[in-house]
């Protein structure tokens, strides 16, 4: 019978497949490996246990922060929480919030002790067996494709350490004991470009990975996905962070952080070649833009828009953490500020505006006839909600002066569950979705515009995305840096919460806006009905240059004492 192991994601496997120190010594027996690869059901869960390794953007921060509250898209209300080391620029090398490296390397020590023992599997039960015809072929396929699968997987991983750290190295086995880790070295940024994207191709190539997986495997990965894994790769290779180490203060090994001087349009090119590949297989793919109801309610994992996802058993933490504070059990958790508020446009008439406090009729009616995404990804006050309005208002259930409540005015309605009774610990299927097909059409247009601004695919997906939302298209007769400007303005709305913006203002090195403080907006109910909202500044945030990366972590360091540490660390 075919597995659906993959609709909900494996925990690590215990002892074969544990998540330790990847520089720790092989402690794995003989006998371990033998009974792990003795029959194609174990060997299986060996390879999905490599997906149980995928980030949980929900709660991927301390285990109830998700990483937009430590961008401006969001505040997390416990001030102790340790997102806020991020805000307060409090981070070391020695005390890090998020710091993947060990996880990310165990995971890619999987793959390879998964390819090592994948031609070795005990198939006797069902190799000329007359009684299961046709099933010893298919496991053949099946661990075929698994391979393609964890070396998907292990590219999808590598881009997540060197997103954070730079040039990593590029591990090609399984360490084990006679390995000397001393000798380990970074490879150059580039090197690990090269790497990914090369396994991207290989991966995508024909009769690798299918185009889509059935509806039994939803969650294994595609040649779709491989695609849109290269998109991303090769955006962030285009962009300036990537490409200017000016700002490193004479760092000795620019390599590690940068990619070598060439054509930047080229680069940007090859990024909108990359997007448009996906876009091109959509139909083959049956990847369509979805409605905001099905690609984040409890059904997401089966949107046609999702390339790739997580999706994790029935639950109610984000719930918990995230519902209006006035709700039984709700701790407070990541709130929407408002400078993510004020980027959701006013429509008026046929054209969009941005949204302005010192306009009065914006500021006099702040939610009006604004993009509908901002009540679809936002809770405001005074907006139905489950039994009831929200009380975001000082002195409101869900507002100032009780204990843990927004802090910004605001909170999250993305990804929640509205109808689950935490008192009855109801629970629901969240979907935490890594590439999309919006998020495609962004990369795409954000790339055109910078190799070939004026090209009339611009506005094409750029208005796709802005249809949806019933908002007006792209402009006529703008400058390529208004064009810029308005599409990096559609990723924070289109893509809010979504793990994308820490990595955005980085890439662009948007140095301006990571300086930017939190703003907030209180409330005040009149004793005559309505409100009045009042926008203000509720922290400063810090960033210093050295913040463009991550610090390689200090426990590794001590390891190995020929790694550089990142500049200004």
């Amino acid at each position: 019978m075919k597995k659906k192991i993959l609709l909900f994601m494996l925990p690590c496997l215990t002892a074969l497949t544990s998540c330790e120190d990847y520089l720790d010594r092989d402690v794995e027996t003989a006998l371990n490996e033998n009974m792990a690869f003795s029959s194609y059901e174990n060997a299986t869960y060996v390879a999905y246990s490599v997906y149980g390794d995928l980030p949980q953007g929900l709660s991927e921060i301390g285990g109830s922060a998700m990483m937009a509250a430590a961008t401006d898209e969001a505040e997390f209300t416990i001030q102790t929480h340790s997102v806020q080391k991020f805000n307060t620029g409090s981070w070391l090398p020695t005390d890090m919030p998020d710091n993947p490296l060990n996880k990310y390397y165990a995971s890619i020590r999987k793959v390879y002790n998964f390819l090592d023992h994948a031609d070795k599997i005990n198939y006797d039960d069902v190799r000329d067996n007359p009684s299961q015809p046709g099933v010893y072929e298919t496991r053949l396929e099946d661990i075929r494709q698994l391979k393609n699968e964890v070396l998907l997987l292990r590219a999808f991983y590598m881009f997540e350490l060197i997103k954070r750290y730079g040039g990593v190295p590029i591990v090609k086995e399984k360490l084990n004991l006679d390995i000397d880790y001393g000798t380990l070295k970074r490879n150059t940024l580039e090197e690990c470009v090269n790497e990914i994207i090369y396994w991207c191709d290989e991966t995508a190539k024909e009769n690798q990975l299918p185009v889509k997986q059935p509806d039994a495997e939803l969650g294994r990965l595609t040649a779709g996905a491989a695609k849109a894994l290269k998109s991303q790769v090769l955006l962030f290779a285009a962009s300036e962070l990537w490409n200017n180490p000016s700002w490193a203060g004479g760092y000795a090994h620019p390599e590690l952080i940068s990619l070598p001087a060439g054509d930047r349009k080229t680069r940007w090119k090859a990024a909108a070649d990359a997007a448009k590949a996906v876009i091109d297989m959509a139909g083959e793919a049956g990847y369509e833009l979805d409605t905001y109801a099905n690609l984040f309610g409890t059904t997401a994992y089966k949107s046609k828009e999702i390339i790739f996802c997580r999706r994790d058993a029935a639950s109610n933490s984000f719930e918990k953490v995230n519902l209006p504070i006035s709700y039984d059990l709700v701790t407070g958790g990541n709130c929407p500020s408002q400078n993510l508020v004020d980027a959701f446009q006013v429509k008026e008439g046929t054209e969009a505006v941005d949204f302005d406090w010192s306009n009065p009729a914006h500021a006099g009616n702040p939610y009006a006839s604004r993009d509908s995404r901002l009540e679809t990804f936002i809770l405001l006050n005074d907006k139905w909600f489950k039994e009831r309005n929200v009380e975001a208002w000082a002195g409101g259930r869900d507002g100032a002066g009780v204990r843990n409540a927004t802090p910004t005015g605001y909170y999250i309605k993305k990804f929640i569950y509205a109808y689950n009774d935490l008192t009855k610990d109801q629970k629901s299927v969240h979907t935490w979705i890594y590439t999309r097909l919006a998020e495609i059409y962004l990369n795409y247009i954000e790339a055109l515009n910078e190799y070939d601004p004026g090209n009339t695919d611009i506005k094409k997906y750029y208005d796709l995305i802005r249809d949806r939302a019933g908002m007006p298209g792209l402009p006529d007769d703008l400058s390529q840096g208004d064009v810029r400007k308005l599409i990096r303005q559609e990723r924070f709305v289109e893509l809010c919460f979504e793990g994308k913006r820490w990595f955005d203002l980085r890439r662009w090195m948007d140095e301006e806006t990571l300086k930017q403080p939190l703003r907030k907006v209180d409330i005040t109910k009149k004793a005559t009905g309505g409100f009045t909202y009042v926008p203000g500044k509720l922290e400063d945030r810090a960033f210093d240059k050295k913040m463009y990366f991550y610090p390689i972590p200090q426990s590794e360091l001590n390891k190995l004492p020929g790694w550089e540490q990142n500049p200004l660390w």
